[in-house]
């Protein structure tokens, strides 16, 4: 190799580095939460390039190309395969016979549906675990993440912009209770189906939780825009002690493995030196 010829694979060898690209993913997810809390902003409010379609249009191509960029291609396909015919089929038997979600229809706003469920609504449901799993430890605590960003989007989203409707009785700001349960069965649904044929652990980082807490405070944010402030309060309450308690699992976790690790090489130093 010559000399003029060693910067150049320097550049190639750190730009295909695991934790180059782990940052580079993870600095466009923020950059994504920046756009979505400037799009809050009037005049920017409701035009084309901020509306709620550019925002999940946007949403699921960062989740494509952080999934694949930080996982494995077969692991990142398993994932998407999986959480997107799960979510359908729970979305489908949820419309046909308001069970596990409670009665509601879509409205048609979402674009091409499939049946009676909007093509685009499995991709959303993709995204959304996708970077719930990324910020959990564990699939039962990355299913209850889930369920706090229904908390706050779904009363904007159907009682607002109605992209839905709720046709039963209501008991969170124009949601039933029931919703809530259904998220939570279809996400642990489609994480047990996942973990099971992938053998892939949870795991969560500092930057995945901090990318879902910056992505629920711009759910705040719309919820102060399009919805009550009650609902807004109540998202940011959620929200953070939502992210508290995955901080505090995420260093127990920690702690727990340092101990074992700890505990390895004690033994390990302890074992008896065979005689010469």
């Amino acid at each position: 190799m010559s000399v003029g010829q060693t910067p150049l694979k320097w550049i190639q060898n750190l730009f295909h580095t695991k934790w180059t690209r782990q940052r580079v993913s993870w600095a466009i997810a923020y950059i994504y939460t920046i756009y979505v809390a400037i799009g809050a902003v009037p005049p920017l409010r409701g035009t084309s390039a901020f509306s709620i379609t550019a925002a999940s249009a946007l949403l699921v191509l960062l989740y494509i190309f952080h999934s694949f960029t930080n996982l494995s291609l077969k692991t990142a396909s398993k994932f998407l395969i999986i959480a997107a015919v799960i979510s359908y089929l729970w979305e489908f038997v949820g419309v046909e016979t308001g069970f596990p979600f409670g009665p509601y229809s879509y409205t048609g706003a979402l674009g091409v549906q499939l049946g009676p469920v909007p093509v685009f609504i499995p991709l959303i449901w993709c995204a959304l675990g996708y970077f719930c799993m990324q910020a959990s430890d564990y699939y039962i605590i990355a299913s209850a993440l889930m369920v706090t960003l229904d908390l706050s989007f779904d009363p904007v989203f159907s009682t607002s912009l109605h992209l839905w409707n709720w046709t039963g009785q209501t008991q969170y700001f124009g949601v039933p209770l029931t919703n809530f349960f259904g998220w939570f069965v279809a996400s642990l649904t489609f994480y047990a189906v996942f973990y099971f044929s992938s053998r892939r652990p949870a795991k969560s980082s500092k930057r995945a939780i901090a990318f879902y807490y910056f992505f629920g405070l711009d759910n705040v944010v719309g919820d102060l825009v399009s919805g009550p402030l009650a609902l807004a309060a109540a998202s940011f309450i959620i929200f953070t002690l939502a992210t508290a308690i995955v901080i505090l699992l995420h260093r127990r976790k920690i702690v727990k493995s340092e101990m074992l690790m700890t505990e390895q090489v004690s033994s390990s130093t302890r074992l008896p030196v065979p005689s010469q």
